[in-house]
């Protein structure tokens, strides 16, 4: 037994089902410690075809089942490759162990094979910025202890990847006992309840006065909110609160419910910003947003004034609202649970003076588009119409009414981006995942295949760009040797488009963004997925999607959209 089963066996605690990874000669003994696991059902290594897929799919993973994501890499470039996933998942709050190998410790300073040392490349320097816990094991009796404290930070409230930089001769270290931590997965799995109770109390009397005053509250949506979407919905019926998200924010808020208004900034829908510059509003519950560029419309003064609360469970988000009325922190569910009680109590005891809010429910789906939400040009989503080339609008109605309801959305940072935000409507938005908050192209590649492992036999689709497919399309092997249900579709415009239309749009000089014409069907099928071209909106009737949910193995879609289609950039 070595120091690398000690790893592992925290990694059986804490349930995680897969390590993803891409090969390397210091992280034979992890691989043992793997097999050795495996073998009595413990975690399996996926391994993925570049460390940045392996870090997107252990990101994927982690979003879909909520247990820790884990990926590995060898010591060097194997570590280098892997920080823009790692900080795709630090941008977004997504709890990932990350394990990178050293050289031994003893050769350090003296220019070893791809020596990562602080002499040399210093990897863990260069995570020091990505992770919300970074160190270097330099001693077998500190690796237990290290690894106790990455895996406490990486749950803690802001979640986020964590680093572990350990070197060849540690990682097969004799282990002479089994681990000391056996409850730590319990510690660190039941659920947070923090409040600031002062400050939830100011806001309470707050919304009395505004709403005794008959003034309207709106609640913009962030991504943080995960998990109490039901509880926040509550309030906002009881008060008949207008509902606007963010474009993360958007994966809470089922669009066919009547108080939602639609995305406010980058790619949004100007009922939203109405919604926030109507002058009956006196509070913005602005929740579990970090108040980024995208997501405030550029700071848009509409949002960032003296009306805003923001509401989030993390301090460090109110560095970003110093105009605000108010600041409350805590846990998310916890503070709207508060809010509802307070309503309910201020009503029977006469306090609140006005009626409680309207009875709501979300009707059945008569039309694609929400009627309460405007969007830009909505005869491109019409069914009746043919295009040749397809209208990347329609794209998204087509295959969310032909795929089951339980199915998996991926968006890739592509021109995937502004039509998804702008165009996709969904039941259950929750099913959708979307990375903005680094942006890294390719992202969902990878993620897709995380996902489809964490949920098995359900429908995946990773909407992505000829771009991104060319730039990390090489992970669709891995769905085809783990048969994974993953529908790769390509909105292929034979350019990098958004680049290209956002360029256009700021005036700039011509350049060319064009891709050459690349035959995507033959890449899939050369390596053993399906695949069809859709030239017109007649070829989404040619395709049995009942036999690819059936697919012990990927589908590619090929979908060529119109490249002229200019897609709803701009903060609105």
């Amino acid at each position: 037994m070595t120091l690398s089963d000690i790893i592992v066996n925290y990694l059986e605690k804490f349930d995680v089902k897969y390590v993803f990874s891409v090969p390397g000669g210091p992280l034979g003994k992890l691989y043992d410690a793997l097999m050795r696991s495996q073998k009595k059902g413990g975690p399996r290594s996926i391994l993925a075809r570049h460390e940045s897929g392996a870090a997107f799919m252990a990101d994927g993973y982690a979003r879909e089942t909520g247990k820790l994501g884990v990926c590995c890499a060898t010591t060097g470039p194997g570590a280098t490759n892997l920080i823009t996933g790692v900080a795709e998942a630090y941008a977004d709050h997504v709890p990932l162990l990350v394990i990178t190998a050293q050289t031994m410790m003893s050769n350090f300073s003296r220019g070893s094979f791809q020596e990562s040392s602080a002499d040399a490349i210093d990897i863990v320097g260069m995570f020091e910025h990505c992770t919300r816990y970074n160190s270097l094991v330099s001693h077998p009796d500190q690796l237990e202890n290290k690894l106790a404290a990455a895996l406490t930070t990486a749950f803690n409230e802001p979640k986020g990847p964590v680093h572990l930089s350990v070197p060849i001769d540690i990682l097969s270290h004799p282990a002479n006992k089994s681990i000391n931590f056996e409850k730590l997965h319990y510690l660190l799995g039941g659920p947070a309840s923090i409040v600031d109770f002062d400050a939830l109390e100011r806001l309470c009397m707050e919304l009395l006065d505004a709403l005794n005053r008959n003034r309207r509250i709106v609640l913009l949506v962030g991504h943080d909110c995960g998990g109490a979407a039901r509880e926040i919905i509550n309030f906002a019926e009881k008060i008949g609160a207008n509902i606007v998200s963010t474009q993360r924010g958007k994966a809470w808020i089922n669009p066919y419910h009547p108080q939602y208004r639609g995305v406010f900034g980058f790619c949004g829908h100007i009922t939203a910003r109405q919604t926030l510059a109507d002058e009956s509003v006196s509070l913005i519950l602005a929740v579990g947003t970090s108040l980024n560029e995208w997501s405030t419309g550029g700071w848009d003064p509409v949002l960032m004034n003296e009306r805003l609360v923001h509401i989030h469970n993390s301090k460090k988000a109110f560095a970003r609202s110093p105009m605000a009325r108010l600041h409350v922190y805590g846990t998310i569910r916890t503070i709207f649970n508060k809010l509802v009680s307070f309503i309910e109590s201020a009503r029977q005891e006469k306090k609140l003076h006005v009626s409680s809010g309207a009875s709501v429910s979300v009707k059945d789906t008569i039309s694609y588009l929400p009627p309460q939400i405007e969007v830009k040009s909505p005869e491109r989503c019409q069914k009746d119409k043919t295009y040749s080339p397809i209208k990347p609008q329609l794209v998204f109605r087509e295959i969310i009414e032909r795929f089951p309801p339980e199915t998996r959305f991926l968006i890739d940072n592509s021109n995937s981006v502004p039509w998804m935000i702008h165009y996709f409507f969904h039941k259950h938005p929750e099913n959708c995942h979307l990375s903005i908050g680094f942006a890294s192209m390719g992202w969902a590649i990878g993620a897709s295949v995380g996902v489809a492992l964490g949920k098995p036999n359900v429908p995946v689709v990773c909407f992505t760009g000829d771009g991104c497919f060319l730039m990390s399309g090489q992970e669709i092997t891995v769905a085809v040797q783990e048969k994974l249900p993953v529908i790769f579709v390509i909105l292929n415009d034979s350019a990098y488009g958004m680049i290209k239309h956002g360029h256009r749009l700021a005036g700039a000089e011509p350049v060319d963004f064009s891709i050459p014409p690349v035959d995507f069907c033959m890449m899939a099928e050369a390596v053993g997925a399906k695949a069809y071209a859709l030239r017109s909106t007649e070829d989404f009737d040619k395709i049995d999607y009942k036999e690819l949910f059936k697919q012990n193995g990927p589908t590619l879609l090929d979908i060529y959209i119109d490249p002229e289609e200019q897609p709803p950039l701009g903060m609105v």
